[in-house]
């Protein structure tokens, strides 16, 4: 596979998100990328600009070591998580935690190759798009928790009617809510995630893609252009991708900038962190 494109761009002054792959760009073996969720804690306890982009930096160096070896996906998630609750365990032992303290996780999509064609790993709302080489699509993008998001988003929409602009009075307000969804992690009535614990080992998507012809990895921040503003549907967003990921950034970006107040496209975050990797076979154009 050929690197397209790849860009990561926060939303504010901490970007959460990361991305990384494995070879050159003119032969990538694996990539991936990382959305670190949203921390709900009145402040950060770790060496990081949030508790989160904490867990992305680790998980990430440890990709770059674990990615090329010639191992199972699941083996990988293994190996990739025992590194994290060691990382934790030395990280927290000097740290004063209080008793609800929500740990850092972050949302993961990751493809490699193998000899019999790619394999994707999943945890969280990450998406996947893939397209075969005769024009059907493979679509990983469905939320972990729809209702609940959906929920959240109608609640913050009429709080922003009623004046509450800002993000971090929201966070605060519905922390309790954000815990008890938060509590379903990597459990059968909840929804996988990566963590410094053996529980995100529970229920990881793993899939084989065969051999397609091109592949979109992104957060839900970059695919905010699909199912949020409508800017384009799936295929047009692997277009648009192959074209420019930084365009397709752009337009993000100015659509929100042009709905500061989350009205006219209800969302709970105004602006997300959007990360995407565009990779192809080659550099033909593959619209259909």
């Amino acid at each position: 596979m050929k690197l397209l494109g790849a860009e990561s761009e926060g939303s504010g002054a901490v970007n959460e998100d990361s991305f990384g792959h494995v070879g050159g760009s003119e032969d990538i073996s694996a990539a991936w990328v990382f959305d670190g969720v949203t921390g709900i804690n009145p402040r950060n306890h770790l060496l990081a600009g949030s508790d989160a982009q904490w867990l992305v930096a680790r998980a990430h160096a440890h990709l770059m070591d674990l990615a090329p070896r010639a191992i199972a996906l699941d083996t990988l998630l293994q190996d990739l998580v025992a590194r994290l609750i060691s990382d934790w365990d030395a990280a927290s032992a000097s740290l004063d935690l209080p008793r609800d303290y929500d740990p850092p996780a972050a949302c993961l999509v990751l493809v490699k190759r193998y000899a019999d064609g790619w394999h994707c790993l999943r945890l969280g709302d990450s998406c996947l798009l893939a397209r075969e080489q005769g024009g059907g699509r493979r679509i990983l993008a469905a939320s972990p928790n729809n209702s609940f998001d959906h929920w959240l988003t109608r609640e913050a929409l009429k709080r922003r009617q009623q004046g509450v602009l800002d993000v971090k009075a929201l966070l605060a307000e519905f922390a309790p809510q954000l815990r008890e969804a938060r509590a379903k992690r990597n459990r059968p009535d909840g929804y996988s995630v990566l963590e410094c614990s053996r529980d995100a080992l529970a229920m990881p998507e793993i899939v084989h893609l065969g051999w397609p012809a091109q592949m979109l990895l992104c957060t839900d921040g970059y695919y905010r252009a699909v199912d949020t503003y409508g800017l384009m549907e799936e295929g047009q967003l692997m277009d648009a991708s192959a074209a420019s990921v930084n365009d397709v950034l752009k337009l993000i970006r100015s659509t929100e900038a042009s709905d500061p107040n989350a009205h006219r496209y209800p969302r709970f975050k105004p602006a997300d962190d959007a990360t995407a990797v565009m990779l192809s076979v080659d550099t033909r154009d593959w619209r259909r």
